[in-house]
């Protein structure tokens, strides 16, 4: 190997660390946030959002198993997980104290689940470009998720290690954390990505249906728990209202703290591609499509309605 691409190898394998380095940044910054937060009052927007979708969790949580679609009462939005979603989260719930405590792990295993994902990322993909957008996008979503305290980084993390246990052949391991992800439906996008970047085939999509039917199999003994779900995945905010009918419903499956999630479904397309002008083009028609994408929903449906009182 020659002395160029030792160092290019290098710089690839090392630039992982400075974007591993902001997420400790970030997760440390915002934590220091809540804790101001607690004795001193500034903001009232961030006094109100800090933090919002863990307490939506939590309260969601309240309702119980049983009554897990009711509305909450902290948010206009009625909770829209797959059911499984009571069991996963279940152990920062029994957490005593957990609005107070549980709110700290939660960030702790966000920063330690990432970390993972970064640092065993350049094993995975090896083009730099692609590396880069990943890491970017991913810096962006994280960066929200964490304000927020969302799950996000849970969907990554189980869409990471699925794609990388299918590239070690381990299939129905691979089926088994994919169907993890899908607590947030929107992880489905996942199959097809794989489909068109070629890895897997058509009877592949059996190591992932089959566990994903199996954890359904509750939805059709209970089918009114089914259509209480569906109901509320079709439910749009009055107060979240976008140019299109459909923007806030898009708003709610597509947010900007999912991009972490959507740079690795980019990563994965992209590393298929052989042809080096072909992926450039891509790479430049896709990233300018989620640029713009989320530019607009941003705009139209969250900045738009603040700064409008």
């Amino acid at each position: 190997m020659s002395i160029q691409n030792t160092m290019k190898q290098e710089e690839k394998s090392s630039i992982h660390l400075y974007f591993i380095y902001l997420f400790v940044i970030i997760t440390i910054t915002l934590i220091i946030l809540r804790i101001f937060l607690y004795f001193f009052e500034i903001s009232e927007w961030i006094q109100d959002t800090k933090d919002l979708d863990f307490k939506i969790l939590i309260e969601g949580m309240d309702n119980g198993l049983i009554d897990f679609y009711n509305p909450v009462a902290i948010s206009d939005w009625p909770p829209y997980y797959l059911y499984f979603w009571y069991f996963i989260f279940y152990p920062i719930y029994i957490i005593p104290f957990n609005s107070i405590i549980g709110v700290y792990v939660w960030d702790i295993l966000r920063l330690v689940l990432t970390i993972l994902i970064i640092r065993e990322s350049p094993k995975v993909f090896k083009n730099r470009k692609d590396l880069l957008i990943f890491y970017i996008l991913s810096i962006i979503g994280y960066n929200i998720d964490a304000y927020y305290n969302n799950v996000n980084f849970l969907i990554s993390f189980f869409l990471f290690y699925s794609f990388v246990f299918l590239e070690k052949d381990k299939k129905w391991i691979s089926g088994i954390l994919f169907t993890l992800s899908t607590f947030k439906i929107t992880a489905l996008l996942f199959l097809p990505v794989l489909l068109i970047a070629r890895k897997i085939k058509w009877k592949d999509l059996l190591y992932y249906l089959v566990p994903f039917l199996i954890i359904c199999v509750p939805y059709i003994i209970f089918p009114n728990y089914f259509l209480q779900m569906f109901s509320n995945w079709l439910h749009s905010d009055q107060g979240i209202q976008g140019i299109l009918i459909f923007d806030s419903i898009m708003w709610k499956a597509l947010q900007p703290s999912h991009l972490m999630f959507i740079g690795l479904l980019l990563i994965i397309f992209l590393e298929n591609i052989k042809n080096e002008d072909r992926k450039n083009l891509y790479r430049l028609i896709l990233v300018s499509i989620i640029t713009l994408y989320y530019v607009y929903l941003t705009t139209i449906v969250f900045i738009i309605p603040i700064v409008l009182g």
